[in-house]
């Protein structure tokens, strides 16, 4: 009399394998989870960098044309100013009101002014004074240009900082040095990307060179 082979599972093989699946599942569920985190990491960098080009275009754009105020006070102060166009608000002295003075371009830790210069189709001489200005409580540096009273805000900043900088090989020539924290939410989770940058005048470091032919004096 032969005897049945009876196939099937013993209770210690169908909890092994439970035990085994759920392993499995945890671990895709940890990689997805990981996964998900470095995709809104990423997110937010792309975000971070994205605002930190669009202040970056802004002021390179407007600084690379900037030029002083050049007014009908005496040669001296004309010469001074052309010798050295960039000054801390620290360190001006602004003139009597209704007197056209000359003036450079003014920085102080977290605002910057200066002037462009655009000749018209008819050949008149137009001034737009550019200031950018920092508000901590709102976390925005604002450009506001005159007299067209056009303002542009830029969002998402957790500080910035306006120096004075000379160029390595050629120590007369001043540059912008801009350093700042860029600061975006995502998730409840807050990052800042820090930046430096340097940015250079054509105008001015045309001046300076060539003093003796300065164009944008009188």
């Amino acid at each position: 009399m032969s005897s049945k082979n009876n196939k099937g599972f013993t209770l210690i093989e169908i909890v092994i394998a439970i035990g085994l699946a759920t392993a499995l599942i945890a671990l895709v569920m940890q990689m997805f989870s990981l996964l998900r985190g470095d995709v809104a990491r990423g997110t937010v960098d792309l975000q971070n960098l994205q605002d930190a080009r669009l202040v970056i275009n802004s002021l390179r754009r407007d600084f690379s044309c900037s030029i002083p105020i050049y007014g009908t006070d005496s040669i001296d102060k004309k010469d001074e100013i052309r010798a050295d166009p960039i000054w801390n608000i620290s360190e001006w002295n602004p003139p009597s009101a209704g007197v056209d003075a000359s003036k450079p371009v003014l920085y102080s830790g977290t605002d910057i002014q200066f002037c462009k210069k655009d000749i018209e189709a008819d050949g008149s001489v137009k001034i737009e004074t550019i200031q950018y200005s920092f508000d901590p409580t709102s976390k925005t540096l604002n450009r506001i240009s005159s007299p067209s009273g056009e303002r542009r805000t830029f969002k998402g900043i957790a500080s910035i900082k306006f120096d004075l900088y000379y160029h390595p090989l050629k120590e007369d020539i001043p540059m912008l040095l801009v350093s700042m924290n860029i600061q975006t939410t995502e998730s409840n989770q807050t990052k800042v990307l820090p930046l430096t940058t340097t940015i250079c005048s054509n105008i001015i470091t045309s001046d300076v060179e060539n003093l003796d032919w300065n164009w944008s004096g009188n």
